[in-house]
């Protein structure tokens, strides 16, 4: 995903794609990824996980590899539609799902892990794009990357997975307990406030990350002092995830979820009063983007504590769509609130919103699901 950003400017001067045209692809592509998952989440409920997590990633290279060969704005919309698609096999929603039904108890430690090298993604793609687009063009940078899928992250994933997937996973339980469950906790309002808090968390995302060098230079700082804060985001959620890792071990899941709330409320409170001391913009971040980086890792873990395995894969699919419908429209709402009132106002509605997220996280973790 992070090749779309590395190489947006190049497709619009290269293909003759407006930007407009290219991050409307991106996004219906996020649409299409996001409707996927509860389908998704069946394979892994059916004991399919195994060559799921292994064949997405060669169906994803070959996509990518198609992409390298696109000449039109039909071609690419389609190319990048199966991109997608077939990307939504192998990364963190059904990744995790899988880890997390199968590791059991060291399922916390091992989706840390995975994030934190996975954290890094960006930090290798964005110079190794822009190397390769330098020294060849951009169609032999996109093949490389589709090559790399099919010949690292397909074996890597074949044999990781081989001997972590319970064989005796799809004889728990028959069909019929499977959907008598999946409905009775789908009709449980605390499955509901569950998906409003991961859509809070997917809107302040999407919508942060989207204005945050504009709102930071209406607040006063200048163009490098916004981008230096921007960057910083990505070892501010290492930081959070390393705090799970070495002080949240023995923790409850749901409570390091509700601590994470708590962390959103004070990092939106920093980002207001940013133009009083710019300082604030570094506690904004720490308290922020550690808050998100560890919600990567809890959100499995509360769903799992809280509604148990059953059905596992498609519930998680479906609380990620919600996700990602927050995160989709977060940086389209921002931009009308914005419009209404300015950025103190949009930093307001964060407020509220993670105000409100965490009240629904307080009562997850005061009551369980029976």
């Amino acid at each position: 995903m992070y090749l779309f950003s590395a190489l947006l400017l190049t497709w619009e001067n290269e293909l003759g794609i407006s930007r407009n045209n290219l991050t409307f692809i991106y996004s219906l592509g996020l649409v299409v990824h996001s409707l996927l998952l509860p389908i998704l989440g069946k394979f892994v409920d059916k004991n399919l996980s195994f060559p799921m997590m292994w064949v997405s990633p060669i169906l994803l290279g070959l996509s990518v590899i198609y992409l390298s060969l696109v000449n039109t704005y039909t071609e690419f919309l389609v190319a990048w539609i199966l991109v997608s698609a077939t990307s939504g096999g192998c990364l963190y929603t059904m990744l995790f799902s899988v880890i997390t039904i199968n590791l059991k108890s060291k399922a916390k430690t091992s989706i840390a892990i995975i994030t934190l090298f996975a954290g890094f993604a960006s930090t290798y793609t964005f110079p190794t794009a822009t190397y390769l687009t330098e020294q060849y063009d951009w169609r032999f940078t996109v093949f490389i990357f589709g090559i790399l899928n099919i010949l690292i992250s397909s074996p890597a994933n074949y044999f990781g997975f081989k001997n972590i997937i319970l064989k005796e996973f799809k004889k728990i339980e028959k069909k019929t307990d499977q959907n008598s469950k999946l409905k009775i906790i789908l009709k449980d309002y605390r499955f509901w406030l569950f998906s409003f808090s991961l859509f809070v968390i997917g809107f302040n995302i999407g919508a942060i990350t989207t204005h945050v060098i504009p709102m930071l230079q209406e607040k006063g700082m200048s163009l490098s002092q916004a981008v230096l804060t921007a960057s910083l985001f990505g070892p501010g959620q290492v930081i959070g995830r390393i705090l799970v890792m070495i002080y949240g071990g023995d923790k409850s899941n749901l409570k390091l979820f509700v601590i994470c709330f708590y962390s959103m409320v004070v990092g939106m409170i920093f980002l207001y009063f940013i133009n009083i001391n710019h300082y604030l913009a570094f506690l904004f971040v720490l308290f922020n983007s550690s808050a998100y980086g560890s919600m990567a890792i809890l959100k499995p873990l509360v769903q799992n504590d809280t509604f148990g395995q059953k059905n596992f894969g498609n519930i998680h699919g479906i609380l990620a769509l919600q996700y990602m419908i927050g995160s989709i429209a977060g940086p389209w709402i921002g931009s009308l609130v914005w419009n209404v009132g300015g950025y103190n106002l949009l930093i307001f509605v964060f407020f509220i919103l993670a105000i409100f997220g965490n009240a629904t996280a307080i009562f997850l973790n005061k009551k369980k699901f029976i």
